[in-house]
């Protein structure tokens, strides 16, 4: 089934590490085939990347846009996305973490990272709620995150 991407004026999306930017009205591109896709507004700055959620999405992003970082990734995002998982006593939170491993396992980056998204807007909450972010945030089971070299 083909892909199709309604663009915004001046809107970016990444395919297969192309960027390809709208010119000043709306577009409809269509994908026939698998590729890496992933939409300018959902890529994640890197000095954004300060919670355990966060450095897990970034580092799925990675793989998404490098192949070397694919290639080389999959264990430190298992590792990740284990202690997420732990971290998390929700269950909706952790179908969502076991959802974007699987589809991580299947190479479909896009779709991890829009499985992992609920689970970063609920980070969010819990990180707001206990006025923390960055290097002092605290996992929900009140551990410390671990951080990881190259996310």
């Amino acid at each position: 089934m083909a892909l199709k991407l309604r663009l915004k004026p001046c809107e970016r999306v990444v395919i297969n590490g192309c960027v390809v930017q709208n010119e000043n009205r709306r577009y409809t591109l269509t994908v026939s085939n698998f590729a890496q896709i992933i939409r300018g507004s959902d890529i994640l700055q890197e000095e954004e990347a300060v919670t355990p959620v966060r450095r897990s999405y970034f580092l799925i992003q990675s793989m998404l846009l490098d192949p070397t970082v694919a290639a080389n990734g999959s264990g430190a995002v298992a590792e990740m996305m284990a202690q997420l998982y732990t971290a998390f006593s929700r269950a909706d939170i952790q179908d969502c973490i076991a959802r974007a491993m699987g589809h991580v396992g299947e190479r479909d980056y896009y779709k991890a990272l829009a499985a992992l998204r609920p689970v970063m807007d609920y980070e969010g909450t819990l990180l707001g709620s206990m006025g923390r972010t960055g290097a002092d945030a605290v996992l929900p089971n009140g551990s410390q995150p671990v951080h990881h070299a190259g996310g």
